[in-house]
């Protein structure tokens, strides 16, 4: 009865906090609160009880590091000019004739490259949605291009943070990892390459007076500018552990901004840790830096403090057996799909739906790197289509384009179709 309560009051918390637009920071740390008070009341002392919380934050002390040299690598890839040459030549290749399939694949391969799919709407999303204003295309199918761009890598990128978290909480082989998410998004992209094709076919948009040198305006353009991120996926290639492989990429594009771009050190220890900010170049390049990791870090940090008390309490019991029993009845992606989907309802962020959809199945899926699979297929994917959800809502709203886009997002519909299908074709197969 308790524990009903005290979930109940989870709830009331996140939701509250959204509808009165209060920080989604300071509703995870009352809740943090509540969790605590629920283990004194359980007769936990306060010390144990705090050291659940640190049990559960120690698990992603990495992920955690991690949060922060990507941060670092957003400043330093806009400081010495990376993210705006690669925008600048994708851009540039880009015709109308197959716009939604180019915007597509241009926001998947700088997705790759970032692992981030609020660090891609940010950047090629914003020049991807400009364009798609600028030329009259539709909105909605625009805005679908670009959210399933973003989360390709969002998923199965080396820099991903979704990604990592998986392998974590799992403890998996995250180059193992990648290479299985692969494999198993190789239908649904050809899916979505046709469906935006498709889509194309009665489109009318042509590019004229799209102006791109403000883009390259305050920068020393060269092929040279790529090597920080073709780096990261030819270390990713030979399985160099990732906080050396993106320490490696700051450390080159720090070099770059210095010597190549005439930047004075504290100019790129301020891009480093504030962002990139340039008047004169184009708004869409400047940001970046930890800071803009600062959220991301708090929400995951305190969350992963929430995994800590689900470990070593009762409080997800019952629901757990009733989660278990379904697990008996149907295949396991089905349910998870099913599972992580209420649960995204609720967790208001992308990091912990995966967190608790993984603590309600580790039980009932023996096999780590199959239960590391499912949930890439599952709570990664499709916390984006709950409008409320910070994991689709962030990226609709920095590209501004209507929130109605998020359901054009084909990438996410066809991945989390296939594998559920295929999951349930092997089940009766196996049975």
């Amino acid at each position: 009865m308790l524990e009903n309560f005290v979930l109940l009051l989870f709830i009331i918390v996140l939701i509250g906090s959204i509808v009165l637009k209060i920080s989604l920071v300071l509703a995870l740390l009352a809740n943090l609160i509540i969790f605590i008070i629920y283990c004194l009341i359980k007769g936990h002392k306060l010390k144990e009880s705090l050291n659940f919380v640190y049990q559960g934050f120690s698990t992603c002390k990495l992920m955690l590091f991690i949060f922060l040299l990507i941060g670092m690598i957003t400043g330093t890839w806009r400081a010495c000019g990376t993210i705006s040459y690669i925008i600048y030549n994708a851009v540039k290749i880009i015709s109308p004739k197959y716009f939604y399939v180019g915007i597509f694949l241009f926001n998947a391969t700088v997705s790759l490259l970032t692992g981030s799919s609020f660090g891609t709407s940010s950047t090629a999303g914003i020049i991807s949605m400009t364009l798609s204003y600028a030329i009259n295309m539709n909105p909605y199918f625009s805005a679908g291009a670009i959210i399933s761009g973003c989360f390709v890598g969002d998923r199965t990128s080396p820099m991903s943070t979704s990604a990592l978290l998986i392998a974590t909480i799992t403890k998996t082989d995250f180059y193992n990892n990648i290479k299985n998410m692969i494999k198993t998004s190789i239908i649904p992209i050809i899916l979505t390459i046709t469906t935006f094709q498709i889509l194309n076919l009665n489109s009318l948009g042509t590019i004229h007076n799209v102006d791109l040198s403000s883009i390259k305006s305050d920068f020393n353009f060269n092929i040279i500018l790529a090597i920080p991120a073709i780096l990261i996926i030819i270390l990713a290639m030979f399985k160099v552990p990732l906080k050396y492989n993106m320490g490696l990429s700051i450390i080159i594009a720090i070099s770059l901004a210095y010597f190549f771009q005439n930047m004075s050190l504290n100019q790129i220890l301020r891009s480093t840790l504030l962002g990139y900010v340039n008047e004169n170049a184009d708004k869409s390049i400047n940001g970046g830096g930890v800071i803009s990791m600062a959220k991301a870090i708090l929400i995951v940090g305190i969350s992963s403090g929430y995994f800590g008390i689900f470990k070593n309490t009762d409080l997800l019991k019952s629901i757990k057996l009733t989660v278990n029993s379904l697990y008996k009845k149907f295949p396991q992606l089905f349910v998870m799909e099913i599972l992580s989907i209420i649960i995204a309802c609720f967790s208001s962020n992308q990091t912990l739906s995966i967190m608790l959809t993984y603590e309600m199945s580790r039980e009932n899926i023996e096999d780590k790197e199959k239960l590391a699979l499912n949930l890439s297929n599952s709570a990664l994917l499709n916390s984006m289509f709950i409008p409320w959800n910070i994991s689709g809502r962030i990226p609709i709203d920095t590209i501004s384009a209507p929130i109605g886009g998020i359901y054009f997002s084909f990438y996410n519909i066809y991945m989390i179709l296939v594998n559920t299908l295929a999951d349930i074709w092997a089940n009766k197969k196996h049975h």
